[in-house]
């Protein structure tokens, strides 16, 4: 036990002399002593402009003060640095002060550490969202559950049993009516039930999905969808792309509704893209609308780029065809 208090103490002391900020990963690396030409498997912990954590898989024993290059990516990025181990638990963590890094490759670093940041973020905002809403969901139950009751008291005997649960049943799903997914060419149902003169005319709705539709332009790469909350991914094919955000075929029933936090990732022209966002609309169980959210300067210009260029094509197209 006073073995673990004294690593526990070390790791702690050399994470205060840090000079740069680090931020959380977990990505597969290769620790190279160069020495002894040896390759140790391991994974990244955390990472900065001027070091990283490494876990071991088995007990590292190299000591300190050792020349050591390292390998891994990160955010699309491959970087292998040099380096001298800063530090070791006897264990399986060991620091890494990098060495000799050129300045192209640190700018490279910091721009991935950038996306990092973003997505740690996102990530962090998006748990917070999803444990502020399950608070208000039990809050409204508790608050739903008396009145439905207090409401059928009165006259309990007009009340079937089946009239009582139909009441509980409308009562509990109502709320949900207010974000479903709106399907192509269908009006919400607030417009259609709503006769206020000073609502906004159909035809300035019909405007902005016009608007979006032209902003899109069809594509066909495969593409993967990432559900932040449940860890879990599905497989399928992007349908149509813009600047705001994509459509996804998926190979499986999509298990989830609307306003849920996901990562899409997709390559286009050999350019990896790995963009964070929320679902917009389900067009179908296999069909799902996803709006771009918190992405980086370097991914917009990119994504930018190609999408200029899928147009220039298109035109070429149609003016060959003509």
């Amino acid at each position: 036990m006073e073995a673990a208090d004294k690593a526990e103490e070390l790791v702690v002391r050399h994470q205060n002399r840090r000079a740069a900020h680090r931020y959380g990963v977990d990505e597969d690396a290769h620790l190279l002593l160069v020495k002894l030409g040896s390759t140790v498997p391991c994974r990244i912990v955390d990472l900065s402009l001027n070091g990283c954590l490494l876990r071991t898989q088995d007990r590292f024993l190299a000591g300190m003060l050792v020349r050591v290059e390292v390998a891994f990516k990160v955010r699309g990025f491959a970087f292998r640095f040099s380096g001298v181990t800063q530090w070791t638990d006897r264990r399986n963590l060991v620091g890494i002060r990098f060495a000799d890094v050129p300045m192209r490759r640190r700018e490279e670093l910091a721009e991935a550490l950038s996306e990092v940041e973003a997505e740690n973020a996102m990530k962090a905002a998006a748990l917070a969202a999803a444990k502020l809403a399950a608070e208000e969901q039990t809050r409204a139950k508790e608050v739903a559950a008396p009145a439905v009751l207090e409401s059928a008291s009165p006259e309990p005997a007009r009340l079937s049993p089946v009239q009582i649960r139909t009441e509980v049943i409308e009562a509990r799903v109502h709320p949900l009516k207010l974000v479903s997914p709106i399907r192509d060419g269908a009006q919400p149902v607030e417009a259609q039930k709503s006769a206020d003169p000073l609502a906004e005319p159909p035809q300035a709705k019909t405007g902005k999905r016009e608007r979006r539709e032209q902003s899109r332009h069809e594509v066909d790469t495969s593409a993967v969808i990432y559900l932040v909350n449940v860890a879990s991914r599905l497989s399928g094919r992007i349908l149509d792309l813009s600047v705001g955000g994509c459509r996804i075929s998926t190979d499986e029933r999509f298990p989830v509704g609307i306003y849920t936090r996901v990562e899409a990732e997709f390559r286009l022209d050999g350019l990896p893209f790995l963009l964070g966002g929320v679902t917009q609309a389900i067009h179908d169980r296999r069909q799902v609308g996803i709006r771009f959210l918190d992405m980086s300067t370097r991914k917009r210009e990119q994504l930018e780029q190609l999408i200029e260029e899928i147009e220039e094509l298109r035109r070429e197209e149609d003016e060959s065809s003509k």
